[in-house]
């Protein structure tokens, strides 16, 4: 809801929304009422559902477009020429597929249990800025602009330094106080994709973490 209210409130008016098989009452509700465009697919296809589903190669394949996440969320000082700033950059760069946000770790809430796990991943895609203002790092399906008929991926990809920025709202919530919303979603998910928003990291996230930080300590 908060995604779509802010694309709403920057002047989008085209937007789809991809609905992989929700059961969640209230989802499922929000997503009759909508006044958007709604492809409902008949079972979970993952995160890459825009594709899979036919959606990105029907309305995507000659224009630029976005994919989202649902929980992102782009920073109340984010310009309102972002989506201009960023098409821009793609056409400055022919050998870059996408271009999205970079994600704030500076205001994380230390009741997120993951905090520090959260900045020392991140921190890896703070790292190799660019003089056009933008960093150098690997977008997976975090709010980014793609090519015409772009398909999915990941790693030719620009992440938009300050202040084009964004949150990803679960690293900003107390998993020792979780929601109706929260214990649904964790019963729900694919344990294979959800990273951050369960008490335990996956063992491929630890792995990572590991090794990030004893590259660190070198």
């Amino acid at each position: 809801k908060q995604l779509v209210e802010w694309l709403e409130s920057v002047g989008q008016n085209e937007i789809w929304l991809c609905d992989n098989a929700s059961t969640y009452p209230p989802l499922v509700e929000f997503l009759k009422s909508t006044k958007h465009n709604v492809v409902r697919n008949g079972y979970n296809l993952g995160h890459r559902a825009p594709w899979l589903s036919g959606l990105v190669p029907e309305l995507g394949h000659d224009r630029y477009f976005i994919i989202s996440d649902p929980d992102i969320l782009p920073d109340e000082n984010t310009p309102l020429n972002v989506f201009e700033f960023f098409e821009e950059a793609l056409r400055d760069n022919p050998k870059i597929d996408k271009v999205g946000f970079s994600l704030r770790i500076d205001d994380l809430p230390d009741h997120y249990v993951h905090k520090q796990d959260v900045i020392t991943w991140e921190s890896q895609f703070w790292r190799n800025k660019l003089s056009s203002g933008f960093f150098s790092a690997p977008i997976d399906t975090t709010f980014a602009m793609h090519r015409p008929g772009g398909g999915h991926l990941n790693a030719n990809s620009l992440r938009s330094a300050p202040p084009y920025t964004a949150r990803h709202l679960p690293w900003y919530c107390d998993l020792s106080k979780p929601t109706a919303e929260d214990i649904y979603y964790n019963q729900h998910a694919d344990k294979l994709i959800t990273n951050w928003n369960t008490d335990k990291l996956p063992a491929s996230v630890v792995a990572v973490l590991t090794k990030l930080r004893a590259e660190k300590k070198e």
